[in-house]
């Protein structure tokens, strides 16, 4: 993938995106346990009431947008849709070893939906003494899947997609959020967790950061070409740093940012921001090019401005007629 000073910020965005997913789906999950053991609350009522709050959430927006690209027949989507119907794109890439033009986004949608499917299950029906141990296998699956993957010389699409490759950054957000379900009765446990993330996962991307700098400059060569196993964990790290420290509330002007409603509003409507953004830049060229424009001659900056104000008014009408 592209790379801005070493660093891939799109792939960031879904390592975060899955962190802060895997966060707030075990703290949803770990109330509705408290709620069945505490007060007699129906399991299987618990799990029913979290998919059907899953599939309203999720399923509206994502279905309308996959059926209407196949009404139109816009790229390829009509010639995949089985995979997407079913949330199998991640496995759809891997196998073709190659992006869809239109939905490789829906790579992480799948990786989410496939999560939901054992998950929940798993947090609601284990034991007290196997949870904590389940979600730290969780994570360790991630590297080992990454290494057996390199090992067995799977393409790089597969590597990154297959949902195993995942697990890790997901289970570092629950892993966060059982500490903090726990920190009165355990409050050892979070100290452990960072104590994680001040050795191992700042030194670590700051090792990886000077020795990417240091073969850019052909000091040294071929040492980093495998951190890719390791990297997106001590990214997760980090990430759980951040979420931690968001929910426990920024101060400061880091604070009044993070508050200001414009920002908090993107936020709200971001899950349609993110499956519509790359239809808006599909279509844009077709429509400019029925005016007699040719929209890729505009400069980047107002492609790029005319693209993200169009993104976020298609989100803003979906989340107020369709998502709310």
């Amino acid at each position: 993938p592209p790379r801005v000073g070493g660093v891939d910020f799109a792939l960031l965005g879904v390592w975060l995106f899955f962190v802060l997913s895997g966060f707030l789906i075990t703290g949803i999950l770990l109330r509705s346990r408290d709620q069945i053991h505490n007060r007699g609350y129906p399991a299987s009522l618990a799990l029913r009431q979290f998919y059907v709050r899953r599939v309203l959430r999720i399923f509206p927006l994502y279905y309308l947008v996959l059926f209407a690209a196949a009404a139109f027949d816009l790229g390829e989507v009509r010639d995949t849709a089985f995979w997407h119907l079913t949330y199998m794109s991640n496995y759809l890439f891997s196998t073709r070893q190659q992006w869809g033009q239109l939905t490789a986004h829906f790579w992480s949608l799948s990786v989410e939906e496939q999560f939901y499917i054992l998950w929940p299950t798993l947090i609601l029906f284990a034991g007290e003494r196997f949870l904590p141990k389940m979600i730290i296998a969780a994570i360790a699956i991630g590297p080992i899947f990454r290494t057996i993957a390199h090992l067995l010389d799977f393409n790089w699409i597969a590597r990154l997609t297959v949902s195993l490759a995942s697990l890790d950054a997901l289970g570092l957000g629950a892993l966060l959020a059982y500490c903090l379900h726990h920190f009165s009765e355990k409050p050892t446990l979070l100290k452990a967790l960072d104590q994680w993330i001040c050795w191992l996962g700042a030194p670590g991307l700051i090792l990886l950061f000077c020795l990417q700098r240091l073969e850019a400059y052909h000091l040294i060569h071929h040492v980093t070409e495998n951190s890719w196993f390791i990297e997106p964990t001590l990214w997760a790290l980090m990430f759980v740093w951040l979420i931690k420290r968001a929910a426990s509330g920024f101060i400061g002007f880091a604070g009044k940012v993070l508050e200001a409603k414009p920002l908090a509003y993107t936020g709200k409507i971001s899950y349609g921001i993110y499956v519509y953004h790359p239809f808006v830049y599909f279509l844009f060229p077709i429509l400019f090019y029925r005016t007699g424009i040719n929209f890729f001659l505009l400069p980047p900056l107002l492609q790029f401005s005319l693209a993200v104000a169009s993104t976020v008014a298609i989100a803003a009408l979906s989340w107020r007629f369709i998502e709310s």
